[in-house]
């Protein structure tokens, strides 16, 4: 037998037990084949690759006062006045802003050059006036609630309250919001102090020297929940009375 007759049978062998071998090859699975995905995961020295996060909501509200932008008026401090279809009031950045017509989009006014702006809503029309406050570098516009003597302002704070669903110890918060924080404040007649409405009672009394007794009554006979700028607005209409 020549030798190239003989490496012909040897390689013809080889190839059918290949084969037989493949037809009885085991397919790994469940733990096992779990097992080999980590070993070929391991392959390239970290074992890691890129996922994503699905959990996240996006952000839930919005840095303006009012969810629907309302037509109103804006009151120039060089005594002009503007009417504008759609306007609000961004009071997580303290800017007064619009919808521009022709694109939809949002536009800043310059704040500075302004001295109010009016909103009208379903109900009412609501005031807007720059008011200084102390733990604030620069004014804010707050809505004027009452102004007949004493005045009342709502100041409109928004906190933006990042998502937190990581970690052991989360909120399981899966959505970052902008979350309102109104404050009420008041001046009395012919008194220029801003006093902050707090709910406790024994400071709304003290911020009325002269009228303590007057006030805390009340206070009490009304059941006065200084949550409500309601309650608040009649308080100042009932010292001014006095």
């Amino acid at each position: 037998m020549s030798y190239r007759m003989r490496t012909s049978i040897a390689i013809t062998g080889l190839l059918m037990t290949a084969v037989c071998y493949a037809q009885h090859v085991s397919v790994p699975e469940g733990y096992e084949a779990m097992e080999n995905l980590r070993e070929l995961g391991s392959l390239s020295g970290t074992g890691q690759v890129k996922t994503f996060d699905t959990r996240y909501e996006g952000v839930r509200g919005t840095p303006y006062v009012f969810e629907k932008w309302l037509p109103g008026e804006v009151y120039m401090n060089n005594k002009r006045k503007m009417a504008v279809k759609e306007l609000n009031y961004d009071c997580y950045n303290n800017e007064i802003v619009y919808l521009d017509a022709a694109t939809g989009a949002a536009m800043q006014m310059n704040r500075y050059l302004v001295d109010l702006f009016t909103l009208c809503g379903s109900q009412d029309t609501m005031t807007f006036v720059p008011v200084k406050l102390v733990q604030d570098s620069e004014p804010l516009f707050a809505q004027l609630l009452y102004n007949q003597g004493s005045i009342v302002y709502k100041v409109y704070r928004k906190e933006f309250v990042k998502a937190d669903y990581e970690g052991g110890y989360s909120a399981d918060r899966r959505y970052d919001e902008f979350v309102e924080k109104a404050d009420l404040y008041f001046m009395k007649k012919d008194d220029h102090t801003l006093y902050r409405v707090k709910r406790s009672k024994k400071y709304m009394v003290a911020s009325f020297p002269g009228k303590e007794a007057e006030i805390s009554s009340y206070l009490r006979s009304n059941r006065v929940d200084l949550r409500d700028e309601r309650q608040v607005v009649e308080l100042l209409q009932y010292f001014d009375s006095l």
